[in-house]
């Protein structure tokens, strides 16, 4: 049986494409007819040696023996047919196959034993052919057609060979001659001829039934296969071979270019990307690579809508390639919520930046204000002594009568008046800013900021050029603030110019001038400088290139945000390892917001 199954493979994939329930009726249906053919050769054996005067046959003990056999072989089919199993389809079409072959054989041995091919009876060969033909594949049919052609080739040969390979049962007539003549065959061949119009007819129904059954399954299947087409959500195109459009659910019709066509969808009315797809398919030059590739194109018209669709061949039964079926789904609604999710998340970043950003402000403030406290302890302890030795050295001038000595009082006068100075400007740096805005000397404001920066220990090999031009108009600005964006920008210049190596001495220079009814403020120094992708984010919060520590990266980025605010512009110009510049204009003439609501205008508290 092994033997059997692996010389057929193809035997094994047919039951699956045919239905595998069709051919289990069909195995039961063919055991059903061996019951009455067992029967009717009981029957025949029994009415051919008692019904008549004399016995028509040599012996009957044949007839019954292969009436029994193949009674013991249904009984076998049955059990088979019906035992469950995992996988009944190759069990089934190997028994349809046995069951045919077998019956061949005995009906050639009834044949053989009641006559050989004088018996009217051989016209059942036809009928076992016919069976096979409704059971079978077409393309294992034939078999029992070969069968049957060699078991009555071996009769015939038999018969003329006067039964010298095998002996020979004739049938018992008192005149062989003249069969014709002799009413019992003449009644033997009109009851053959007549079984034979009866099942030729039962077949041929069964034949006509099955086909009209399967019509009306198969317009059922159809009207379904349309229902569910037609309600599907997603478009469905099916494309023949030679490119044409079959089946167009109305989701696909949506995919057309334009309304020219009501009643169906053309090749060329699809997409031009959709249209390439198929040309791949239909044999482009994608062929291999195009089923299975998924697809995006938007519809044309004022509702555009967004289409994700793949596609796959569609084989038959025969292994013929009928087309290929395209399934579209429409992912309009998906993609809305995907770039409604992108900006929720953008917005959500954003917000978690700006309070980032003002956690650190919070905190620079508090620190700022502690710094304040802590230098208004100090200088109120320096103030005291210091006091006290200008009160002295007052008091000694007026007393001391030479030159020389009063000199020297004058000089510890100045230097305590330079310390005071000092401490006034501590205080003045550390305290909170406010949101007042007033009148403002941008020259008086820049020359304050580098009477406090020159004390710091990074001004050692650095001169500064700060020139100052002709007297500039007043600006209307919050002058501690704009002190920090001038603070912050110099800080920056001195870090650069001290990182770079080398004995050259380095240039901080600052300008300043009035321009088309701007403030226009130039910061250079001779530092390390910035590439070009670093210094487009020089602007960025919480970008810096100074090391863990050393920097915030919210210097320039809160300058930033405080120029604007005067509706103003600060630009950067760097070069590498030659140095930058940078560019504040400030508007002269204020805005109106700013002197009327000023306080509500503070947006950045350092």
């Amino acid at each position: 049986m092994a033997a059997k199954v692996n010389a057929l493979p193809e035997v094994m994939d047919k039951p699956s494409q045919r239905g595998k329930e069709v051919l289990v009726e069909q195995v039961l249906w063919l055991i059903k007819l061996r019951w009455i053919a067992v029967g009717g050769i009981v029957i025949a054996a029994f009415t051919s040696n008692y019904a008549f005067s004399y016995p028509l046959l040599t012996t009957t003990v044949p007839i019954y023996a292969c009436a029994g056999l193949l009674l013991s072989c249904n009984i076998i089919y049955f059990c088979v047919a019906t035992r469950k199993t995992s996988d009944t389809g190759p069990k089934n079409l190997i028994l349809a196959i046995i069951q045919v072959e077998a019956d061949l054989i005995i009906l050639t041995a009834i044949l053989y034993f009641s006559g050989g091919v004088v018996n009217p009876f051989f016209l059942f060969y036809i009928f076992h052919i016919i069976i096979a033909t409704i059971i079978l594949p077409m393309n294992l049919s034939f078999i029992p057609g070969l069968t049957a052609i060699l078991l009555f080739g071996l009769l015939a040969v038999n018969e003329l060979s006067a039964g010298t390979w095998l002996e020979t049962y004739p049938l018992q007539f008192l005149d062989p001659e003249g069969m014709w003549e002799n009413p019992v065959y003449v009644l033997g061949v009109f009851v053959a001829f007549v079984f034979t119009m009866v099942l030729a007819r039962y077949l041929t129904g069964v034949i006509i039934v099955r086909m009209r059954s399967q019509e009306r399954q198969a317009a059922r299947n159809n009207d379904i296969l349309n229902a569910v087409i037609n309600a599907m959500a997603e478009g469905l195109i099916f494309i023949t071979g030679d490119g044409k459009v079959a089946i167009c659910n109305p989701a696909a019709t949506l995919w057309k270019k334009n309304d020219s066509l009501d009643k169906g969808v053309r090749f060329e009315d699809l997409p031009r990307v959709l249209t390439e797809y198929i040309n791949d398919l239909l044999g482009g030059a994608d062929k291999v690579r195009a089923p299975g590739r998924i697809i995006e194109f938007t519809t044309v018209g004022p509702q555009g809508r967004y289409i994700e669709a793949k596609g796959c061949s569609v084989t038959g039964i025969d292994g013929e390639q009928l087309g290929y079926v395209i399934v579209g789904q429409d992912l309009t609604r998906h993609k809305k919520l995907e770039k409604n999710l992108r900006e929720q998340t953008e917005q959500v970043a954003a917000i978690n930046e700006m309070l980032k950003i003002s956690r650190i402000e919070m905190a620079h403030r508090e620190k700022m204000v502690a710094i304040g406290q802590m230098a208004a302890g100090i200088a109120h302890e320096i103030g005291n002594p210091l006091a006290s030795l200008s009160s002295v050295a007052q008091y000694l001038g007026r007393k001391l009568t030479k030159h020389e000595e009063k000199e020297h009082l004058l000089v510890i006068e100045h230097q305590v008046s330079r310390i005071s100075d000092i401490l006034k400007r501590m205080l003045s740096l550390s305290r909170p800013a406010t949101g007042e805005y007033k009148w403002t000397d941008i020259g008086e404001l820049i020359d304050n900021t580098l009477s406090l920066i020159k004390f710091d220990k990074r001004m050692q090999s650095i001169m500064i050029k700060n020139i100052t031009g002709y007297d500039l108009p007043m600006v209307w600005l919050n002058p501690q603030l704009f002190e920090q964006v001038l603070l912050n920008i110099i800080i920056n210049s001195l870090d650069a110019m001290n990182t770079k190596t080398g004995e050259q001495e380095h240039i901080l220079g600052i300008t300043r001038r009035s321009k088309d009814g701007m403030i226009e403020i130039k910061i250079s120094d001779t530092g390390i400088g910035m590439s070009p992708q670093v210094a487009k984010r020089a602007f960025e919060s919480f970008f810096t290139t100074k090391e863990i520590g050393k920097g915030t990266g919210l210097g320039l980025f809160i300058s930033y945000n405080l120029v604007s605010e005067i509706d103003g512009t600060i630009e950067l110009e760097s070069e590498l390892n030659k140095g930058t510049t940078v560019t504040i204009q400030i508007p002269i003439r204020p805005q109106k917001n700013l002197i009327t609501g000023g306080d509500a205008r503070m947006k950045f508290v350092i």
